[in-house]
């Protein structure tokens, strides 16, 4: 009992996941126990979780607590013709299985079809919404969830549908919906998704929304951190949305103070503008980066702070400018005792094709402040995501001349790429699979922090 328990309340939040059905099974245990108190218990948590029960959990529910002489506290459904539930529970198959197919929209239609002969249970709403909402049905998602809510007392999506309903109302830009949508999930203790959030705060950003940015800073206050979301992107967002109101003087005043607090003051942990300097290098706006960049050095040079002047050297990196930051180093060595910066920033540009440039330069500029292992395993598997044969056989040569020792899982994944090519391999491949290594891997980092 203790275990199936465990299961159902840790898949609360899983989307597709048929709740009453789990449920149904906690009172067949219930049954067989004669524990008609945990039956009465797993009844409140239905209702918390506004699902809708089937006849036969209905049914199983009302017998446990009717032989152990309890109030039923619901009145059965009334019986209706055999086959018509048997064509509306065929019906709503059919849109499960649609929605599992990617066709949300001939699921919709089904749905209305049903709606018009007022014979939806109304199981499938949130399967089926949140399949809309993939599939950037928006107006359909709505419709659906209007009819539910008429239908259904209590009806609310759950954390995984209403953090995607943010999204799609983000990028249909209706931003005070989505706000309306957060709000009403805090209010209700659920926590959104990590990227509703962060959807919905970059766009408040680009609209140069200060106004509501504050608004939703207020509203997540803590929940910031149980979702994991960097306690530097608000203030990020909020510098930018200053920016984009072409009041930079505001950001500045704004900005500032928080990354000195945030040097000294571990708790108060502002101190990356990464996400600020990105976006106004990549938009232009070269007034804002300038302005932004004086400060970084000025809070290096006043205050000993080199997280910022080391998020613009990173940035004039990623947009190619090397010369900018050759000269950024040569006038802040500190830079490279910035290791973990450094260290992720070389780990996220092997993540996605195209990047190898950026830890080229690193090796260029500041070559005896990277750990070598590191940096030639993640440039391999920026060639290796490039296609770039070539590149990958001389960066190969290169870690063997200078005596580099590479990790078993750069070695595994150099093997596999180059047979997968047709070349041959020029060393011992590591025998077990990649996920073998990179398990070993994180066991030891585990082990030695």
């Amino acid at each position: 009992m203790e275990t199936l328990e465990q299961l159902v309340e840790s898949t609360r939040n899983l989307f597709e996941c048929d709740r009453d059905d789990m449920y149904y099974h906690l009172l067949k245990l219930c049954e067989s126990n004669k524990d008609w108190g945990k039956a009465e218990a797993i009844w409140t948590k239905i209702q918390e979780e506004n699902i809708v029960p089937r006849e036969k959990t209905l049914i199983l529910l009302a017998d446990i607590l009717e032989k152990n002489g309890q109030v039923v506290p619901f009145e059965l459904p009334k019986d209706k013709p055999e086959d018509t539930r048997s064509d509306a529970s065929g019906e709503e198959l059919k849109i499960q299985m649609l929605c599992k197919k990617n066709k949300a929209k001939d699921a919709y239609n089904i749905f209305r079809r049903m709606q018009e002969r007022d014979e939806s249970h109304y199981r499938s709403c949130e399967i089926l919404i949140k399949a809309l909402l993939t599939q950037n049905c928006l107006d359909e998602a709505l419709d659906v969830k209007r009819i539910a809510e008429t239908h259904i007392k209590g009806f609310t999506l759950n954390s995984a549908a209403s953090s995607l309903l943010i999204i799609s109302q983000v990028r249909r830009d209706y931003l005070k919906d989505a706000l309306a949508v957060l709000k009403g999930m805090l209010d209700s203790g659920m926590l959104p998704t990590r990227p509703a959030v962060i959807a919905l705060i970059q766009a408040l950003a680009e609209k140069g929304d200060v106004k509501n940015l504050q608004v939703l800073e207020n509203i997540l206050g803590d929940v910031t951190k149980s979702i994991n979301l960097s306690a530097s992107l608000m203030p990020n967002a909020i510098a930018l949305a200053h920016t984009k109101s072409n009041d930079l003087d505001a950001a500045l005043k704004y900005l500032e103070p928080l990354l000195i607090s945030g040097a000294q003051n571990p708790n108060q942990a502002v101190k990356s503008i990464s996400y600020l300097l990105r976006v106004v290098s990549e938009e232009g706006l070269e007034p804002a980066l300038e302005k932004f960049g004086a400060m970084a050095e000025r809070l290096a040079s006043q205050c000993g702070i080199y997280r910022p002047v080391t998020d613009l050297f990173l940035q004039y990196i990623s947009a190619d400018r090397v010369d900018d930051a050759r000269s950024l180093i040569q006038r802040w060595d500190a830079i490279v005792q910035e290791k973990r910066t450094l260290g992720r920033f070389v780990a996220r540009s092997a993540s996605r094709p195209g990047q190898a440039k950026r830890i080229e330069v690193l090796l260029e500029l500041i070559p005896e402040h990277l750990d070598p292992a590191a940096a030639y395993r993640y440039l391999l598997r920026c060639y290796e995501l490039d296609g770039d044969v070539a590149s990958v056989k001389a960066t190969y040569e290169k870690a063997k001349a200078k005596n580099i020792e590479l990790h078993e899982i750069s070695l595994k994944s150099l093997a596999t790429f180059l047979k997968k090519v047709g070349e041959p391999v020029p060393f011992t491949e590591p025998p077990e699979n990649l996920k073998f290594y990179v398990e070993k891997w994180r066991n030891r980092r585990l082990e030695a922090s």
